[in-house]
C-alpha cells in the first residue's frame, strides 16, 4: 500500500486543496507534486482548452493549430502516447500546445483556476468493460462537479463514444443537471477547427456507430444537480451498478 504522506496538510493549503479529496492528497501526493513541478515549467496562459485522453494527439493538434491564442492541454495516462502527441506539436512549433502524463482528476485542479477553462473534450474514453472495473470510468458525478467548477461561464463539455450504453448512461444523467444546457455540437465555438481523433477516424472507416453530445455551463450551482434524479439512477450512473455487456 502507498504510504500516507505526513505532510499532506500542506497540500491542502494550496489553491487546489479544496478541490481534491483528502484521501487523494494523503496517498497520491507524489503524483500531485509531479504535476506542480510540470506546471512550473509549462505555464498555461488562459484561456485553456483541455482534451482528456489525448491519445496520439490527432484531435489536440487540430485545436492547437486552429486556436493560436488559446492554450491547449492534452492529458493522457499512457506515457508513450504523451510523447507521440508532444512530438506532433513540436514539429509544427505549436508553443500554445502542451501534453501532460497525469490523471485528469488531479491535473485539472492543480493546473487550472476555477472558471477558467474554455472547453473540456472527452473523445472515446476507456469503457472499462468488466463489472469490477466499472468504477474506474471517468464520467461520474464527481467528474461533472469538477467540470462545472473549472469551466468558465459558457464553457463547453464535449463527449464522443462508440460505447453506446456508456453514452446513454451519461446522457440520461446530464438531462438532470440544471447547471448545464444541451447544445448542438456545431455550436461549440472551437468546432470549426476540430480534426478527427484516431478512434473517430476508425469508426468512420469501419462504419461503426458512435454518438456525440455537447453541453454548456450555466450560472447555476452544482448543488442543484441531483434534483429529479432518483438514487437508483444515480447509483447506476456512478457505476456501483453496471449491467452485463
Amino acid at each position: 500500500m502507498t504510504p500516507k504522506n505526513p505532510n499532506w496538510t500542506e497540500l491542502k493549503k494550496e489553491p487546489f486543496g479544496p478541490y481534491i479529496a483528502d484521501e487523494i492528497l494523503q496517498y497520491r501526493s507524489d503524483e500531485i507534486e509531479r504535476i506542480i513541478a510540470w506546471k512550473a515549467e509549462n505555464p498555461l496562459p488562459e484561456p485553456i482548452d483541455i482534451e482528456i485522453g489525448s491519445n496520439r494527439g490527432c484531435f489536440l493538434l487540430g485545436i492547437t493549430r486552429g486556436q493560436r491564442d488559446v492554450s491547449t492541454l492534452g492529458i493522457e495516462l499512457k506515457l508513450g502516447l504523451c510523447r507521440i502527441a508532444q512530438r506532433k506539436l513540436e514539429r509544427e512549433n505549436l508553443t500554445n500546445g502542451h501534453v501532460i502524463h497525469a490523471d485528469a482528476k488531479l491535473a485539472i485542479p492543480v493546473l487550472c483556476r476555477p472558471n477558467s477553462v474554455n472547453a473540456i473534450y472527452v473523445l472515446f474514453p476507456d469503457p472499462w468493460w468488466k463489472r469490477k472495473h466499472a468504477r474506474r470510468r471517468l464520467l461520474d458525478d464527481g467528474f461533472f462537479e469538477m467540470a462545472h467548477t473549472f469551466l468558465k461561464p459558457g464553457g463547453c463539455f464535449v463527449l464522443k463514444t462508440d460505447v453506446l450504453d456508456y453514452f446513454d448512461a451519461v446522457d440520461e444523467y446530464l438531462q438532470h443537471l440544471p447547471c448545464f444546457e444541451r447544445i448542438a455540437i456545431e455550436d461549440v465555438p472551437s468546432s470549426k477547427v476540430w480534426t478527427l481523433s484516431t478512434r473517430e477516424r476508425h469508426c468512420l472507416e469501419d462504419n461503426l456507430a458512435y454518438k456525440s453530445l455537447a453541453i454548456r455551463k450555466l450560472d447555476v450551482p452544482f448543488e442543484q444537480a441531483h434534483a429529479g434524479l432518483t438514487e437508483a439512477k444515480l447509483e447506476k450512473h456512478n457505476y456501483r451498478y453496471h449491467p452485463e455487456v
